[in-house]
């Protein structure tokens, strides 16, 4: 008899951001390109690609191929010896991000552990820069020794450890409250929908930027901020681009400032937005530059990418972050054949034609749907954002109705119960992020059952 691996999941894992009394996973007994498949015969499609990591879909025969053969060679080491997957993989991604290809990578498991990375790179470098440099003084008094704080955004998510919880502005923050780390800052979001400063794009002036500008000066100046540090495109928090200039006017406010800029593309690397990068959209090169989940396909890798600048400030100084697995050759090789794939099979091009073809099915249900207060999305990262009324914009969810139990938990219990679709449960409307390797008929299928489901947020 099989043993009911079901049943003893549910009893033994604790489940993450979940109560545990209400935790009952589905078994599976394989999956593959979209699809996932249980053991008692339903096939689901993972319509946020199993936590945006599965880019290019389950069991990818030229990814699986590459950790086959690297698993007869060398599966880990520590970063004291040199293994040809992460030393290939160091120099791709150097040369393949944005700016100078005269980078270092730093390897790791986790997103937050990469922003972590991040977070110390930074101060460790504005701490070099005005300490052992002598830089002098532009103001008093000096409280502190260095510049240490860190402006990110309130919609962000950069991860769960301390550090990384701290620099995300997302509801989850509030766990680790009042212990978050000291030197955050959060400002508002460039989100053209619900502006902050109840302005409309374009006659706004970028008042968001601009009010980052100003945060920088009040928190005092590149004498004690050291970074900004955002999303290109928010995640978690709404799938919400920014306007086309937003980013780069936040490129030249941290240039006045002599503050760094990190991009987390921990969610939109890697082929997600129809680009390699989401920042590739908007022609800005960062400081640092955070990427994750899809990197390593079906391996935990993430890295920090240190552009030649915060790099150079490691050569006589020590860089003082790790973490065991660092580099771990298997994901390297993972992620190599992965990149080998989405340039060679025209992935992103595909990501581009199936992402028009989405948006234009989603426009139109929109047209349908009064609860549909806004659509958003760029390459296959969309979402449906719901309301109560479209003149007021009222909020389906709040952000204080996280994991309550609202109509867009509902309409996710629907899809995956009545229309074997999974969505996440917790987001601020309807996550829509298929596999890359999606096709116009599951597009199809998927707006079809979406269609149907918003019956629960009719007012």
């Amino acid at each position: 008899m099989t043993e009911d691996f079901g049943r003893i999941q549910q009893k033994y894992l604790m489940q993450s951001w979940g109560i545990q009394g209400r935790y009952n996973p589905i078994p599976l007994k394989e999956a593959e390109g979209c699809w996932l498949h249980t053991t008692d015969g339903r096939k689901i499609f993972d319509l946020r690609s199993a936590h945006e990591c599965i880019n290019l879909g389950f069991r990818h025969p030229k990814v699986l191929q590459a950790m086959r053969e690297q698993m007869e060679k060398v599966i880990y080491v520590t970063d004291d010896f040199a293994t040809e997957p992460t030393a290939r993989l160091a120099r791709t991604l150097a040369e393949l991000t944005p700016g100078d290809p005269d980078k270092r990578v730093w390897f790791g498991q986790s997103g937050a552990a990469a922003v972590e990375a991040a977070v110390k790179a930074a101060r460790f470098y504005k701490y070099n820069q005005v300490v052992k440099k002598g830089v002098p003084a532009e103001s008093e008094p000096h409280l502190y020794p260095y510049p240490y704080k860190i402006i990110s955004r309130y919609r962000s998510y950069h991860g769960a450890t301390t550090g990384a919880m701290s620099v995300s502005g997302d509801p989850r923050r509030w766990f680790i409250e009042p212990f978050a780390m000291p030197g955050v800052v959060h400002a508002p979001d460039a989100y053209c929908y619900r502006c902050p400063f109840n302005h409309t794009y374009p006659a706004c002036d970028l008042a968001c930027a601009e009010y980052i500008d100003q945060m920088i000066e009040l928190e005092g100046g590149s004498q004690k901020v050291a970074a900004v540090m955002i999303e290109p495109v928010v995640g978690s928090n709404g799938i919400i681009p920014p306007p086309p200039e937003y980013l780069p006017r936040l490129r030249e406010i941290c240039d006045k400032w002599d503050v760094l800029l990190i991009v987390d593309e921990t969610m939109t690397g890697f082929g997600r937005t129809g680009k390699m990068f989401a920042i590739e959209h908007y022609g800005v090169v960062p400081d640092i530059l955070i990427m994750g989940k899809a990197l390593g396909v079906y391996c935990p890798l993430t890295a920090a990418i240190f552009s030649h600048k915060v790099a150079e400030t490691f050569e006589e100084n020590l860089f003082g972050h790790g973490q065991s697995y660092a580099g771990h050759a298997l994901a390297c090789a993972a992620a190599l054949a992965s990149i080998n794939v989405l340039q060679e099979d025209k992935i992103l091009e595909h990501t581009r034609e199936m992402g028009g073809y989405l948006g234009k099915q989603l426009n139109e249900l929109a047209e349908k749907h009064a609860a549909i207060g806004e659509v958003r999305g760029l390459g296959l990262f969309w979402t449906l954002e719901l309301v109560k009324d479209r003149n007021t914009k009222e909020p389906l969810r709040r952000a204080t109705e996280k994991y309550a139990e609202t109509p867009v938990s509902k309409i996710a219990e629907y899809l995956l119960q009545e229309k074997n679709i999974y969505v996440p449960a917790d987001k601020f409307g309807i996550w829509i992020v298929p596999p890359l390797i999606v096709t116009k008929d599951e597009i199809d299928f998927l707006v079809s059952a979406i269609n149907d489901a918003l019956k629960f947020a009719a007012f």
